[in-house]
């Protein structure tokens, strides 16, 4: 019989978004697997879906400075984005979070030497209606412009382009862009 895999830590983890509904089950399932060394969280409001033995740092996104400070300050390896508006709130609101703090996030990850930036985007960035999403991933087209209905995902799908170039860009962060398909564990 094969031995187990032993997985690595992912050393310092900044989830951003974390006391939101996917960012905390994220936090739990890294909690559980003892997958990181160090795990803090941003978000606009730390209240709520708080775990033990977690750094909470409440922060806007939006503000480019701050997220250089806080960035800076805590030193995350990997920052993973999760945080988002609801789909069916303002425009403004969603394109104000959902791109321009990517954007901060994304030039505060390189200037504070984070080394992995993970950004949870939607299924429905690639998803058209006509095909089942099986083993969908970064290299899957993107559904834009006059395909795509929703506001919401127009704002999510801004940016993925300009994330996986990190990819390649003097920064070497190591960057991906994920859309959860499936139910997280509970």
């Amino acid at each position: 019989m094969a031995e187990p895999k032993t997985l690595r830590s992912l050393r310092h983890v900044l989830i951003v978004g974390g006391c939101g509904f996917l960012g905390h089950h994220i936090v739990k399932l890294l909690i559980q697997k003892k997958l990181a060394s160090q795990i803090s969280v941003l978000d606009l409001r730390t209240t709520q879906n708080r775990q033990d033995g977690v750094t909470y740092v409440d922060g806007d996104i939006t503000d480019l400075e701050s997220m250089k400070q806080i960035l800076g300050r805590l030193k995350p390896d990997t920052v993973i984005h999760t945080a988002s508006p609801h789909f069916d709130l303002r425009k403004e609101l969603l394109y104000k979070v959902n791109v321009d703090g990517t954007r901060n996030l994304l030039k505060a990850a390189q200037a504070t030497g984070v080394k992995a930036f993970v950004y949870t985007s939607s299924a429905s960035v690639i998803y058209d209606e006509t095909v089942q999403l099986v083993n969908a991933d970064e290299r899957w087209p993107l559904v834009v412009g006059d395909r795509q209905p929703e506001y919401y995902t127009s704002t999510k799908v801004i940016d993925a382009p300009n994330i996986l170039k990190c990819n390649a860009s003097p920064s070497l962060i190591l960057s991906t862009f994920s859309r959860a398909t499936r139910k997280w564990p509970s």
